[in-house]
């Protein structure tokens, strides 16, 4: 028998018919879907109507209210109409599989392209690349050095916010300090000189990491200046950095454009913004579509996608008061202290069976995560590693706790899979530049919106439909400070509203871990209680709308210019990169609210100006008038009293006293702890007094460990019988106490006194790594008026204080605070107002750290009355 011949195929002519999202939905007869939602309808003709030729387009729909079957429409619309090669991203593996089986469901043309890509199914890959199919996969297929799918006509970004750091890593060199140790120390000790001692002390210890997080930055003309070393220092270890090699080959040629960031345990160099014009995967699209539960009011869509403008279709008239399902929203921290917030979450996980922990970051998961092992050791806890590909580890388990790393949206757990979700810490920080915007300059009326769009994101984790429901515990002091705030309040959608005004007035009323506990569980449980609690959310919520603040349109304004400032710092056209940042000032100017954000685009343009200075005829004076600029906008910032040694500034600009910013950082954080709102503070007040008035040694040892809090110190009592009573710390500054309060009035002080009081010096010195310079004093505590002559050989050098001298400034502490607080109450003012009420204050009630040591070290040992 002779060969069968191939049978060959001729191509038929491609003809397009023109049919808009709607009609191809009509003609896929999708079963189990009777027709579009109203707001789905409305969506998909103000698309196709007024947006299908714009090139970056972003919807905004609430969780559950069918975005995927828009998406997948608007990229089968792309697809067969326009013969466009189509790829619909999704945050992970899991949600692309997910995604991938709905397209399936509706009867679309879909392949799965997943994993290495060298590894996708050249059939899958084929159908793409011929637009015979739409491509589901994820956003590290397209931020990648060198993607495969690099050809997309159409990009559609579901969950967009999701993408940030997605985005973000492709030009952020990262270099962290558990994985390459020996290269974050050497390019820190790069920097020894242009490091604050308290924060290089503090990194270069080896300790663990303290709870107060670190974020700093490297004043970006000493970054220059020994750039060339950093360089050399990269070069030869950057193959042994993970994946630190490939966004270094995206930035390794422009990094006068980027800006060194470092925390305790990690370094980052990145640019401002990721310039993703750049990328031709992504800038070669004619189509960029956006989709997101909330888009936010303040431009950053724009910053985190490198794009200066995007067309926004509102939300369908009649749906800006709705959100899927329902949820009870309760705060711990507004009536209890941290252990007990945590009781109430191990209280209500083991009673929930499953719950989702949301963490900003890896270090409060693993603080969350310890704290599960010791409160609930036999319980099975999941990670992200865990659900890559399914949620059937966590499904399955009818008890199991999956914690969750900056992951506020791209997870879907609906109805019985789980009731219970806590919001374990502020979503401020998920990279170390917004944590030092946010922290170190407060930059917060930008951030802030980020923050709104992560918390509305995370509250639709678990409740996906009209009928859902959940209980969502907010453990943090800043999440209840933040919530609380009514400008922050009004900015969130009117069903959030809603829900946190109904959590904050009842969270208040709640007497005990148990009462709050049981509360969560009636919720669910109980279907009377629950449609009684649903009712009256539902009708408060009426009363609620969502207001954008008006510094909030002015971050709009300024964001095209922003985005066209870094693609020219970008390209080195510093002539043009100088005209735009005086343009984004000119947009950020006046109002109070945007000083922060104004100082950091200050500094920015003195950074330019610095730049230029050596490349392009310019102003030789321009950058120390900007920097000059950002330093006189605020006197309470830490960071701004380092930067006045680090950059050119005028002789005219006031220098900050490094050490009062800090003690003003650390009061501001206790009355964050504290809470702004709720009877934390006031119970903490009450036992500091009342510890404080005791004589029993560790009474008065704990009161006098809250009192060094209060007032702005690194306070410790450290264990040990040989140990300081106290010890005080601010920066490179050591107070250490002995206390003899149990002591008789009428004894003398004896030698053994002194020679423990001097011998806490030596320890401190011992114990800490601060250099020579720092200074240490040690302070006797006590009752007494008199010293035996035998132990002033032993005295010099220390001081003494009576105690009641020590109760008096504790009930003047705790007055001022309360009148700090109170104001900050009444102005409902931002992060950066705090910080200059507190530095003025501090200030002329005479309790800066100067004051406190005036008073402390007011009487040598050796001065009391002689005994013989």
């Amino acid at each position: 028998m002779g060969r069968t011949k191939f049978e060959f195929v001729k191509p038929k002519a491609v003809t397009s018919i023109e049919k808009d999202p709607e009609s191809i939905f009509r003609e896929l007869q999708i079963p189990n879907v009777k027709g579009l939602w109203s707001q789905q309808a409305d969506i998909l003709r103000e698309y196709y109507n007024n947006f299908k030729t714009k090139q970056d387009v972003a919807i905004e729909l609430p969780t559950g209210t069918g975005k995927t079957l828009i998406g997948l429409l608007i990229a089968e619309y792309r697809r067969r109409c326009k013969h466009e090669r189509v790829i619909y991203l999704c945050p992970t593996r899991q949600l692309a599989r997910q995604v991938y089986s709905k397209g399936i469901e509706y009867g679309l043309p879909v392949s799965l392209l997943i994993g290495p890509q060298n590894s996708y199914p050249e059939d899958e890959y084929g159908s793409y690349v011929s637009n015979k199919t739409i491509a589901i996969t994820t956003y590290s297929a397209i931020f990648n050095t060198n993607p495969k799918l690099d050809d997309a006509d159409t990009i559609i970004f579901d969950d967009a916010h999701s993408a940030e750091n997605y985005i973000s890593s492709l030009w952020t060199v990262e270099i962290k300090r558990s994985e390459n140790n020996e290269v974050f120390e050497s390019i820190i000790q790069l920097f020894r000189e242009d490091i604050s001692d308290y924060h290089y002390t503090r990194i270069m210890s080896g300790e663990a990491e303290y709870y107060k997080q670190i974020y700093d930055l490297i004043p970006y003309p000493k970054y220059i200046e020994k750039l060339p070393q950093l360089v050399e220092i990269l070069e030869a270890n950057i193959t042994n950095c993970g994946n630190a090699k490939y966004s270094w080959s995206r930035i390794n040629e422009n990094l006068s454009a980027c800006q060194m960031f470092f925390s305790f345990g990690e370094i980052n160099i990145r640019p401002l913004v990721p310039p993703t014009q750049t990328h031709p995967a992504f800038n070669g699209a004619k189509q960029r579509i956006y989709m997101s539960a909330t888009l936010g009011e303040g431009g950053e869509l724009e910053r985190i996608t490198g794009v200066r403008k995007i067309n926004k279709i509102p939300i369908p008239k009649g749906w800006e008061k709705y959100s899927n399902g329902r949820r009870l929203i309760l705060f711990p921290n507004r009536v209890f202290k941290p252990e007990d917030s945590l009781k109430v979450a191990m209280g209500a996980i083991r009673n929930h069976g499953r719950a989702l922990v949301l963490c900003p970051d890896n270090r409060s998961a693993q603080y969350f995560i310890s704290e599960m092992e010791n409160k609930l050791p036999f319980y099975p806890i999941l990670q992200s590693s865990d659900i890559e590909d399914s949620l059937e580890p966590f499904i399955n388990k009818k008890e199991a706790v999956l914690v969750l790393t900056n992951r506020y949206d791209g997870i879907d757990l609906s109805g019985d899979i789980c009731r219970l979700q806590i919001v374990f810490g502020m979503p401020e920080a998920t990279n170390l530049q917004e944590g030092f915007l946010w922290n170190r300059l407060n930059a917060n009326i930008v951030l802030s919106e980020l923050v709104k769009t992560r918390i509305t994101q995370a509250l639709g984790r678990c409740t996906r439909s009209s009928d859902d429901f959940a209980n969502v515990l907010m453990l943090d002091p800043s999440l209840l400070k933040f919530c609380s705030r009514r400008e922050n309040l009004i900015g969130f959608h009117p069903e959030i509203q809603a829900e946190i005004e109904f959590g904050l007035s009842n969270s208040e009323k709640i007497e005990s871990v148990e009462q709050m506990v049981d509360f969560m569980s009636d919720f669910v449980s109980d279907k009377e209680y629950y449609t009684a609690i649903n009712e009256a959310i539902t009708e408060i919520r009426e009363e609620y709308e969502k207001k954008p603040k008006l510094e909030v349109q002015k971050l709009t304004v300024s964001v095209a210019n922003e985005i066209d400032f870094v693609y020219a710092l970008w390209k080195t056209e510093l002539d043009r990169a100088l005209e735009k940042v005086k343009s984004i000032l000119e947009d950020l100017s006046g109002g109070k609210e945007l000083n922060g954000y104004r100082a950091w685009w200050f500094y920015i343009a003195g950074n330019t100006a610095y730049l230029a200075k050596s490349m392009i005829p310019v102003d030789p004076n321009l950058d120390k008038n900007y920097y000059s600029s950002a330093l006189r906008i605020t006197s309470g910032i830490s960071w701004l009293s380092d930067l006045i040694h680090n950059v050119p500034v005028e002789m005219s600009v006031p220098r900050i006293d490094p050490y009062l910013a800090t003690q003003t950082d650390n009061v501001d954080a206790v009355l964050n702890d504290l809470g702004i709102v709720g009877t934390m503070f006031e119970k903490k007040m009450q036992h500091l007094l009342e510890s404080i008035n005791e004589n029993e040694y560790s009474k008065f040892e704990n009161g006098l460990k809250e009192l060094g809090a209060i007032l702005g110190y690194d306070a410790s009592r450290p264990e040990g019988s040989t140990t300081p009573d106290g010890v005080w710390v601010l920066r490179d500054r050591f107070i250490g106490y002995e206390a003899k309060t149990e002591e008789n009035a009428q004894d003398p002080v004896y030698s053994e006194a002194c020679r423990q009081t001097d011998g806490h010096k030596k320890w401190i010195r011992e114990k800490t790594s601060y250099s020579e310079d720092a200074l240490v004093d040690a302070v006797l505590i006590s009752h007494k008026s008199t010293i035996r002559k035998d132990a002033l050989p032993q005295s010099r050098g220390l001081f003494h204080v009576n105690v009641n001298d020590i109760r008096v400034l504790a009930r003047k502490a705790s007055g001022v605070l309360r009148g700090i607080r109170s104001v900050i109450v009444k102005e409902q003012g931002q992060n950066m107002f705090s910080k200059e009420l507190i530095y003025e204050t501090l200030t002329t009630e005479k309790l800066t750290y100067q004051d406190i040591e005036v008073l402390l070290k007011s009487k040598s040992l050796d001065e009391l009355e002689q005994y013989d």
